[in-house]
């Protein structure tokens, strides 16, 4: 006699809340469990039956072919069974990825009277049981999304000073960023100026002088980012810039004198608006890519418009050249179209940006050192390319650190189409910092960077308050 299987219904299953889908997907895996256990006992009992009458009497040789074509009759609705389990299976995978999805949207969106009701006590565990696999599971972009994980890539992100200028964190969709922040540089550079001739090496004759130029920059600014979409950023940035600095010339020989004229600044800096917009979904793996576009224009001060010490005021001779006001500006136009790659992982976050700045050229008028007119020419400063990379992770639920390198390279600039010798440079900064959220909305960031080569900042420092208002 072959053992009878029958499902017990006695047993109870409790499954996630919200879980129709997931309900049917699992009663189908438990019933086709079910089958293949029970022909796995039929298989059983048949072979336990074939022994017994082996051992009371002989089977004859179409007793055995009957039962062998029977035996491979039972392993192959095993095989079928088995196929058809590891389907449902897959199947019971997608329709919880897409339950999960769908209970993210429905966290995300935290408005109307059904997502802020009280949830039934009978449901309340098995939604929270599908919250926290939804957290753990691995993370897709937007950045932006409602995440643990998401939200602590971005939180870490804010921390790194050269993405708050260039962009890579993206404002969710209806969110608009307040950001007021205090940037200080300081800037020092050694200098040998030589007007004369030299006849051989080591005998020259005019003038020659040492120069320290020292340069304070404080700059205070308030950014705005709005996000039209989830994936689309708009922003602008107003500086205001004050500026002190000073210039020490010594000329070599025994009763050199010391002259040290200073100057200074006070006004609007130039403007920059710009976007960015998060190109890929970054499933499965894949690096995040945004593309980010700013425009900076020249409402700042322009070097070639502040006035100049020339060789008819006092002491000319030694400091002619030296600006009397600091600019606050570049006096150009620049557009710098660039790319930030995100890599969230657990528990830090790498990130990269590659940077390519197109300054373009304009008519301005070049002072002159002996006091007559000034001369008009086509200056263009040279273009720029830039990268950065770094790391950042989380020390706590509030605290985020990072750190960065950035390196920079200046091609020639041009005077009327020709190249100006000796314009191109180099330079890199070392930057690092941490962020503290101070409550749900307000964070405070604090980063510092120290330059590399003689064209960097010596050092910089960088205070930011986000501010985030939501609808």
């Amino acid at each position: 006699m072959l053992t009878e299987c029958r499902p017990s219904t006695a047993e109870s299953i409790a499954l996630p809340g919200n879980g129709n889908l997931a309900r049917q997907s699992f009663r189908l895996w438990h019933a086709a469990l079910f089958g293949t256990i029970c022909l796995a006992g039929l298989s059983v009992s048949a072979h336990a039956q074939s022994d017994t009458q082996t051992a009371g009497q002989s089977i004859t040789p179409q007793e055995a072919a009957r039962l062998r074509a029977e035996i491979l009759k039972q392993q192959a609705q095993i095989k079928e069974q088995q196929r058809e389990l590891r389907l449902q299976s897959l199947r019971l995978n997608d329709e919880q990825n897409l339950l999960d999805t769908e209970l993210g949207k429905l966290r995300g969106t935290g408005t109307g009277t059904a997502a802020n009701a009280p949830e039934p006590a009978a449901t309340q565990t098995g939604t929270s049981a599908a919250q926290a696999s939804a957290a753990s599971a691995p993370e897709a972009a937007p950045i932006t999304g409602p995440s643990p994980r998401k939200q602590e890539a971005r939180r870490v992100l804010q921390t790194a000073q050269e993405l708050s200028s260039t962009g890579g964190v993206l404002t969710p969709k209806g969110d608009l960023v307040v950001d007021p922040s205090f940037e200080y540089d300081y800037y020092n550079e050694n200098q040998v100026n030589i007007s004369g001739f030299t006849i051989i090496p080591g005998i020259t004759f005019g003038n020659i002088n040492v120069q320290r130029v020292q340069a304070n920059y404080a700059t205070t600014a308030m950014t705005f980012r709005y996000g039209v979409t989830n994936r689309l950023e708009l922003n602008l940035r107003v500086p205001l810039v004050y500026a002190t600095g000073s210039t020490t010339t010594q000329p070599l020989g025994p009763s050199a004198q010391v002259f040290s004229p200073g100057a200074n600044a006070f006004s609007l800096g130039d403007v920059v608006v710009g976007g960015s917009y998060q190109i890929n979904s970054g499933n499965n793996g894949w690096p995040i890519l945004i593309g980010n576009l700013l425009f900076k224009t020249t409402t700042g001060t322009s070097p070639f418009s502040v006035p100049i010490y020339t060789t008819k005021d006092p002491n000319g001779i030694y400091i002619a050249g030296i600006e009397k006001k600091l600019p606050t500006g570049t006096g150009f136009y620049t557009l710098e179209p660039n790319m930030t790659i995100l890599i969230p992982t657990s528990p830090a976050v790498l990130f990269a940006n590659i940077l390519y700045g197109v300054n373009f050229a304009r008519g301005v008028r070049i002072a002159n050192r002996g006091g007559g007119p000034s001369t008009p020419a086509t200056i263009g400063p040279g273009n720029y390319l830039s990268g950065t990379f770094g790391v950042g992770f989380a020390v706590n639920n509030r605290t985020s650190m990072t750190f960065s390198y950035q390196q920079e390279h200046v091609w020639p600039a041009t005077e009327n189409g020709v190249g100006i010798a000796g314009s191109s440079f180099d330079f890199g900064t070392f930057n690092f910092g941490v962020g503290l959220t101070l409550t749900k909305n307000i964070t405070l960031n604090i980063g510092a960077g120290i330059g590399v080569g003689p064209n960097s900042p010596v050092a910089k420092v960088l205070f930011e308050v986000p501010i985030r208002f939501r609808p």
